[in-house]
């Protein structure tokens, strides 16, 4: 993938969880500031072990390996010797529970907290707290204890608080937790918002369908190890390589290539293919022109 900067890069990077499980078994993997990028792989590939290094929950149990993040500031930082705190103003996580974040007695203050201690303009961040509830659907939830708030709405909070701290990578493992189809693609939405105003975005995800329709760049694991990467069109045509990864492609996807109909990843990927294949045919009543007949 070429990009003008890339925001974080990994160099050799192995981890192991105690002496014989390893998670990570020297990945190589740079992403570039502005991507969509959609991590995925069966249960146990790396997935999560790969993104908690991202912003130093994780760091590389291997002397040489090396994750490198490029600050707001435009200077480059090892994690394994920069605080915590410091590489979360830049790589925000949400973990895929939500309760392991959420600490306030209501939305309102577990917005507040973290852009508060930034030194954020009190003015200003009512108003950014509300605008942050209603993107991610929890308009008019601003007193509102998270206890009484559903898995999946405190899902989206959790979404909202990390997001409105204007980190510059949100990474956000398994966003649609909990969701119906519809509170799936409002976080989705809310998510391609903000990419959509330079943010770098990564998410680990198993719902294909959603990773098809708003990745940028798919990032496919196996055993430790980065199996495949490139576009979401890239990897899904790679029958072979998305088999040994135990990963289902979009169904629109797999019913196209049985049709033999390339680059159709979404449902509406195949609508537009139809509708432009019905605007190319000609119609069955067109008289042929002079041109047309034979002579």
């Amino acid at each position: 993938m070429n990009h003008s900067e890339n925001v974080i890069e990994m160099v050799g990077v192995e981890h192991r969880y105690g002496r014989d499980a390893t998670a990570l078994a020297g990945v190589d993997l740079a992403i570039g500031r502005g991507e969509f990028v959609a991590i995925i792989g069966r249960n146990g590939s790396g997935k999560t072990t790969l993104a908690k290094h991202f912003n130093g929950l994780l760091r590389p149990t291997n002397s040489h390996g090396a994750v490198r993040l490029r600050t707001k500031d435009g200077t480059t930082v090892d994690t394994r010797g920069t605080r915590l705190h410091h590489l979360a103003a830049t790589v925000g996580y949400v973990f895929q529970n939500p309760d392991r974040q959420i600490f306030h007695d209501t939305c309102r203050e577990e917005l507040e907290y973290g852009p508060r201690n930034l030194g954020a303009d009190p003015a200003e961040l009512a108003q950014e707290v509300s605008d942050s509830l209603e993107l991610v659907g929890l308009a008019g939830h601003e007193e509102t204890n998270p206890i009484h708030l559903s898995r999946g709405e405190r899902q989206r909070l959790a979404i909202a608080s990390t997001l409105i701290m204007g980190c510059d990578v949100a990474v956000v493992d398994e966003p649609t937790t909990g969701q119906d189809r519809a509170e799936s693609r409002k976080i989705l939405d809310a998510l391609a918002h903000h990419h959509a105003r330079g943010r770098t975005i990564v998410i680990i995800s198993h719902d294909m369908a959603l990773v098809a329709e708003y990745a940028t760049r798919v990032v496919a694991m196996r055993q430790g190890r980065v199996l495949t990467d490139g576009s979401p069109a890239e990897v899904f045509s790679q029958r072979e390589v998305i088999q040994e990864s135990n990963i289902r492609p979009p169904q629109a996807a797999v019913l196209a290539a049985e049709l033999g109909l390339p680059g159709i990843l979404t449902v509406d990927d195949a609508v537009r293919a139809m509708s432009e294949s019905r605007t190319a045919a000609p119609s069955p009543d067109a008289s042929p022109t002079h041109d047309d007949k034979v002579h």
